[in-house]
């Protein structure tokens, strides 16, 4: 999969460096060379094509969280208050038993991190201690790393029990839990339901999916609370990934560097720069992408000014 990101990214860059390094030959091709040489063009008739490389540039860059995540994965943290369920969903994700199940609430006090695969997407699950009001010094320990752990995450399953009414305990997650990327999950759907979908609505932000009902004890619902996991972390399986993605911050901030350059190069051009600082910018730009592909560029120029005008010919 990460060498499929690999491939893609690599055709996208060099297809913009090309780009620029045509923009780049053409602005310099008019400082050097005049209308005799074949050279027809004014720097400022480039505007729109520079438009276009620095929409290429954006679009790229603003692929990094995606692109991140396919490269080291979702992070999924499971919370709820105790007893909702979320060691046997945990099982039932990995397949296997992994956490304690038991009906003592704070059974689990330490974080229990497993991985899974679902459709290509490495996804690290993390069972998390119940979120209740605590009873003991270790106990306020474990939930505050909960909470640690919980603003790290992409992603915030938040189980809660079908079979009950909402709690409080439930209610102060949620609305804590606002600001975070969130997949509601109602489980023990095996059992008579309680619990209002209606309420549970008005509490949870407009951009969460509709509540997913499961059975972590028979696996109900499952395979589509796994689909809403990569969903709802805003990726989908590689096979149906159409666009390159960068996975690297260094290059994100390369892309960003470009992008900035070639700004700077446009509002020049539109507002009288002389071509000579406008094309320094531009060749800026290049080698702002030569920090991800280590290539140099001033060959390059050159010979696309002779490929692409008549210049001693």
């Amino acid at each position: 999969a990460v060498a499929r990101l690999r491939g893609k990214l690599s055709g996208r860059i060099e297809a913009i460096r090309s780009e620029i390094i045509d923009l780049l030959a053409g602005i310099e091709a008019a400082i050097d060379f005049s209308e005799d040489d074949g050279v027809t063009e004014t720097p400022g008739s480039d505007l729109p094509r520079i438009q276009a490389v620095i929409d290429s540039l954006q679009t790229l860059a603003a692929t990094y969280r995606r692109g991140r995540i396919y490269r080291e994965g979702i992070g999924v943290v499971i919370a709820g208050r105790p007893n909702v369920g979320k060691s046997s969903l945990l099982n039932r994700l990995l397949g296997e038993k992994r956490a304690i199940v038991t009906s003592i609430p704070g059974t689990t006090r330490d974080f229990i991190e497993e991985a899974i695969d679902i459709g290509g997407i490495p996804v690290r699950l993390t069972d998390t201690a119940g979120i209740r009001p605590p009873e003991d010094a270790i106990e306020r320990e474990g939930i505050d790393l909960v909470w640690e752990r919980l603003a790290a995450a992409d992603t915030v399953l938040v189980l809660l029990d079908g079979s009950a009414e909402l709690t409080t305990d439930d209610r102060e997650l949620l609305v804590k839990l606002r600001e975070k990327p969130l997949l509601p999950a109602v489980n023990k759907s095996d059992l008579p339901q309680r619990l209002d979908e209606g309420s549970l609505r008005e509490i949870l932000p407009e951009t969460a999916p509709r509540p997913l009902r499961i059975s972590a004890k028979y696996g109900d619902g499952i395979e589509a609370l796994k689909q809403a996991i990569c969903d709802t972390a805003l990726v989908t399986p590689l096979q149906e990934m159409p666009e390159a993605l960068i996975a690297h911050l260094r290059h994100k901030v390369a892309l960003e560097k470009a992008a900035e350059g070639l700004i700077r190069a446009r509002d020049g051009l539109r507002g009288g720069l002389p071509p000579e600082l406008a094309a320094l910018e531009i060749r800026e730009a290049l080698d702002a992408l030569g920090e991800i592909t280590g290539r140099t560029t001033t060959e390059d120029v050159l010979e696309r000014i002779f490929m692409n005008f008549c210049i001693g010919k």
